[in-house]
């Protein structure tokens, strides 16, 4: 079979980018941004299990929830189908592709033929667009592009286990009543929605709480994690480089607002996108606080950054506010 035609996109967050050609593929053409907001994208989450031997700061809304959210939004259909039988999920997954559909695939990427990670993730998502021979291609986000692996990696990382891991995951989009023009209106709703679960969020780690409360705990990494040095290298790529489009996730939240204030005409929405472009900077900041320092300076960076996390608490919390009262 040869690769499906869509103009392959790479973008910055995996889920997005997947989304995104999926809906090409049925020539819908809406941006990165676009989806990640309609989508209810940006959030927070920080966590550290007893089992975790580093802090985790997301900056995104669980995985899985953004395509849902964005098929609500645009009255999408989502085909989801799982199954513990890596045979079954390899020929449901030839037959899509034999019918011209772009696939969403789950899986851990640590497995796949080109990976250059050594730590496994199994909520990556990837676009599958074909296969060749015995391989399969797949569009990765904006620094691995468009790549091919094998049917035996493929079939590992699909399966496998971990946080947030599903059963061979596959995801097709049917364009169903999809209507342009109700654009506007569902970006008014996303940014609603988004703002409330933000401002209201079910426990104190997640939201402007969770912001505040890793604040708090930040401070105190230096004496209660092993080697805290490396564990705040990894805390602040992940927060910068980890799919995150920079900021964590805040810069591609401006984008969005950006596009949000040319569909409806909201000016709010246009002053909050400089506003996060602002805390988007700062976030980079922290990470950058984090990834830099060394054994002589942890302890200060760890402060200085925790500072900057205080502040971004009630930052966040002010913007969602105004964009709660902009959007009903």
């Amino acid at each position: 079979m040869a690769v499906i035609d869509i103009s392959p996109y790479s973008g910055d967050h995996c889920e997005s980018t997947a989304l995104l050609n999926m809906l090409r593929n049925h020539d819908i053409e809406l941006s990165e941004p676009l989806i990640f907001g309609l989508g209810q994208g940006l959030s927070f989450l920080y966590w550290h299990s007893k089992q975790m031997p580093n802090p985790f700061l997301a900056g995104r809304v669980k995985p899985d929830h953004l395509m849902r959210n964005v098929a609500d939004a645009l009255s999408l259909q989502l085909g989801a189908q799982e199954t513990s039988s890596p045979a079954k999920a390899e020929a449901t997954l030839v037959k899509a592709l034999d019918e011209g559909q772009v696939v969403g695939l789950k899986l851990d990427r640590y497995h796949l033929d080109y990976a250059r990670e050594n730590h496994h993730f199994a909520a990556h998502y990837v676009a599958c667009i074909g296969y060749e021979d015995d391989r399969f291609v797949v569009v990765e986000t904006r620094s691995l592009g468009v790549q091919s692996t094998s049917r035996e990696s493929m079939a590992r990382a699909r399966s496998a286990k971990g946080p947030m891991s599903s059963r061979n995951l596959s995801v097709r989009v049917d364009p169903g009543g999809y209507d342009e023009s109700l654009l506007a209106k569902a970006c008014q709703t996303s940014i609603l929605a988004t703002a409330q679960e933000f401002l209201s969020p079910p426990i104190t780690n997640m939201g402007f709480k969770g912001i505040a409360k890793a604040g708090s705990l930040m401070r105190g990494w230096h004496d209660r994690l092993d080697r805290p040095v490396e564990a705040m290298g990894i805390v602040g790529t992940s927060m910068e480089e980890g799919g995150t489009g920079g900021g964590l996730f805040r810069t591609l939240w401006a984008q969005f607002l950006e596009e949000a204030h040319e569909l409806t005409g909201i000016e709010a929405y246009d002053a909050l996108a400089v506003e996060y472009r602002r805390i988007a900077k700062r976030w980079t900041d922290v990470a950058n606080l984090l990834r830099d320092a060394d054994d002589a300076g942890a302890r200060r960076a760890l402060d200085e950054a925790a500072s900057i996390v205080d502040a971004l608490a009630a930052d966040e919390r002010a913007a969602m506010t105004r964009l709660e009262e902009a959007s009903r």
